[in-house]
């Protein structure tokens, strides 16, 4: 099993602090940054080898986690269209590579161990961090979970009473990676570069059976000021666990 992060978009909305560093190389507690959290968690799980897809300071974010993780196997692929561009593109950069059972999660993901460790050792081969308490927002992912328990739609626009609260962290057998990477090389085939990969997800959910993983322990994304605040009280209180 590998892992495979994107970390390349522009993080605006987390100006001034991303004018000198990517956001996941923003600390949220004792030293630790978010891609710590992420790298730390995985390692933990048994999975050491990477793909990152970078873009905005790539050069800081390679030369921190080869400082840092130095007993962890990494491959950086470059987006060099990473402000005009979206996930969707970053996906397809890194597509020959993505080749065996995946841990898939963006760079900007905090969570508590357990759930990096539940994720890694679900029997299930194809699962979504799905958390069926948390308050539906607007800025973030949602799912539409259809009558056979399978997710049938991920997006942002998402309402209703079958929409639920997720996050990009999935894992993803072989086989269903292949199917979503042939899909997204159809839309940007046809210049659909500018999306995120989603969108692609969802024409062939009913070929993957994505099954929600349903838990209520910590995981959020860090998107703007609000969030890092939010994410910096939560450990302050509660520590890295």
């Amino acid at each position: 099993m590998i892992a495979f992060i994107l970390a390349a978009g522009p993080c605006t909305r987390l100006k001034p602090y991303t004018l000198s560093k990517h956001k996941c190389l923003l600390e949220v507690f004792d030293n630790k940054k978010v891609i710590d959290i992420e790298l730390i968690n995985l390692r933990d799980s048994g999975v050491k080898d990477v793909i990152i897809a970078v873009g905005h300071f790539k050069e800081k974010i390679e030369t921190y986690i080869k400082s840092n993780y130095p007993d962890m196997n990494f491959i950086f692929v470059s987006n060099e269209k990473y402000t005009s561009t979206n996930c969707i593109y970053s996906m397809w950069l890194c597509r020959e590579h993505l080749n065996e059972d995946i841990i898939f999660l963006t760079g900007d993901l905090i969570f508590e161990t357990k759930v990096m460790k539940d994720l890694v050792n679900s029997k299930l081969n194809n699962v979504m961090y799905v958390n069926p308490e948390a308050k539906i927002n607007e800025k973030n992912f949602k799912v539409e979970i259809g009558n056979n328990g399978f997710i049938k739609e991920i997006g942002v626009n998402l309402s209703g009473k079958n929409a639920k609260m997720a996050y990009p962290l999935y894992k993803f057998s072989k086989p269903a990676m292949q199917i979503w990477m042939k899909e997204i090389d159809r839309y940007i085939q046809q210049g659909k570069t500018n999306l995120y990969g989603e969108i692609a997800f969802n024409n062939i959910a009913d070929k993957i059976n994505l099954m929600p993983m349903h838990t209520t322990d910590f995981c959020m994304e860090i998107d703007d000021h609000e969030d890092l605040l939010e994410a910096k009280n939560y450990y302050e209180k509660n520590g890295l666990k």
